[in-house]
């Protein structure tokens, strides 16, 4: 589970939220550009800090300011997955998708890899380069990046937003199916009322 109540002061507007989300569900935060639904994922993943409050995953802190805590981004063991997939252009899809298994044996992560490819119809797609797939693609490939370290919650910003209407229904069937294969928290942020409604097991209206 993971459960944050933060705070953070913008200037032009406060950040003041409380919300939580279980194992296996995917909470959607809704709401017009400018809103703060980016920067709560960016507090949750330790890129910025709040101000107040804590951000607590499972029974570990991965912030709280009246205890001092602040786990660097690395020890958070979150996976984010921004709004145009962070892919390294010169690394081949396998590439990718192993970026993250420093630890493994070059047998173990050719099977990961493999694997992971596998469960989203990619497996012919291996050598290929992120300028070589489709919008579709590409996400997909972000999205085995990310999950291929074993995160312990999943933050996707604006997943859908880089393809057109008739692929952004398709991706959204097929992400709601993949993710259900993974029982960890899932964040997806969106100002699409349809994305909302598809993929989300609560909302919470920024």
């Amino acid at each position: 589970m993971l459960t944050i109540m933060i705070k953070k002061d913008l200037g032009s507007f406060i950040l003041d939220k409380q919300w939580q989300v279980n194992n296996g569900e995917i909470i959607t935060l809704f709401g017009p550009s400018g809103s703060g639904k980016s920067l709560t994922l960016k507090c949750i993943a330790g890129l910025i800090e709040p101000e107040n409050g804590f951000i607590r995953l499972g029974e570990t802190y991965l912030f709280n300011k009246s205890k001092n805590i602040n786990l660097t981004p690395q020890e958070r063991k979150v996976g984010y997955v921004p709004q145009q997939y962070g892919l390294f252009p010169h690394m081949t899809v396998g590439g990718n998708v192993g970026y993250g298994l420093v630890s493994k044996s070059k047998r173990e992560k050719k099977e990961i890899i493999e694997a992971l490819l596998k469960k989203v119809g990619l497996q012919d797609k291996t050598a290929m380069f992120p300028w070589q797939l489709s919008g579709g693609e590409k996400q997909r490939v972000a999205l085995l990046r990310t999950l291929s370290t074993s995160p312990k919650v999943l933050l996707l910003d604006e997943p859908f937003s880089a393809v057109d209407a008739t692929m952004r229904q398709r991706l959204r069937e097929e992400v709601k199916e993949f993710l259900h294969q993974f029982f960890i928290p899932v964040v997806l942020v969106t100002h699409d009322p349809s994305d909302a409604e598809f993929l989300s097991t609560k909302v919470i209206k920024y």
